[in-house]
């Protein structure tokens, strides 16, 4: 009887030996086990711990994005439903939001908000001689993901200083408001709009169904102004109303 009774002791020693090393387990640690999993992601300057750190430096498919710094929750992590407050910063890209497990491959991404220069999405048009400016900026309020299939989607984003520049000259536009979510087809489909603040009104379509695009939208001159007529003449579609039709289509980079 005794020696079960120290036996006991032992286990439960044992335990709370455990517990601990678990509650101050080094980030650094943690990322050694994770990383393999994770082979397009690279952490430097890692610090902390696995409930609260950081790292100086995270790319994601060699691409720098500056600094990233998390805390997750204990008790949800430890009943099995893992989630974390993330929060990536210091360079172009700025990201903030929560990131839960719902089931074994299966997260959900709530209230991201998210900041990135519009330089950033001039690979979509696959040609070198389209430049963008101004800054996109939004909420992502909800996705699911399966692994890294996307399945659901929805959120809001501002274009703000907006300004597209071309082999045919530039060309600045009044902010652009859009809204976006997935569809019962899986297919994302955004619609975007300009503020009503400048002298070019739009308003368009995105869909999204990877790895492909397309976006249309609707140009046209408020007020009849006579240079924004001007810009117009010669680009896309002119429609009877007389405004302008202009598409364009392609393919996410690395998706092919």
């Amino acid at each position: 009887m005794r020696v079960f009774k120290y036996l006991l002791v032992l286990i439960l020693l044992v335990l709370a030996g455990a517990g601990i090393w678990l509650w101050r387990l080094p980030a650094a640690t943690a990322w050694q086990q994770v990383q393999p999993r994770m082979p397009a992601v690279g952490l430097s300057g890692i610090g902390g711990t696995l409930w609260d750190g950081h790292a100086d430096g995270i790319s994601v498919l060699g691409h720098d994005l500056g600094k990233i710094h998390w805390q997750v929750p204990k008790w949800p992590a430890l009943t099995g439903t893992p989630g974390a407050e993330v929060r990536i910063d210091g360079g172009e890209v700025e990201l903030a939001g929560r990131v839960e497990r719902v089931a074994a491959g299966r997260y959900d991404v709530h209230e991201l908000r998210f900041s990135v220069p519009a330089a950033r999405l001039e690979a979509l048009f696959g040609a070198g001689d389209v430049q963008l400016q101004g800054t996109l900026a939004g909420t992502l309020r909800h996705a699911s993901f399966a692994g890294l299939d996307l399945r659901q989607l929805a959120g809001a984003a501002r274009w703000s200083d907006v300004g597209v520049r071309t082999v045919r000259g530039e060309l600045q536009l009044a902010d652009l408001l859009g809204e976006f979510a997935t569809q019962p087809d899986g297919t994302v489909v955004g619609t975007f709009k300009d503020d009503g603040s400048g002298a070019l009104a739009v308003a368009g379509t995105l869909s999204l169904r990877l790895p492909a695009w397309e976006a249309q939208a609707t140009l046209r001159a408020r007020n009849d102004d006579p240079h924004t007529l001007e810009l117009l003449h010669g680009v896309g579609q002119l429609q009877a109303d007389g405004s302008t039709l202009v598409r364009a289509q392609g393919t996410l980079p690395g998706l092919r």
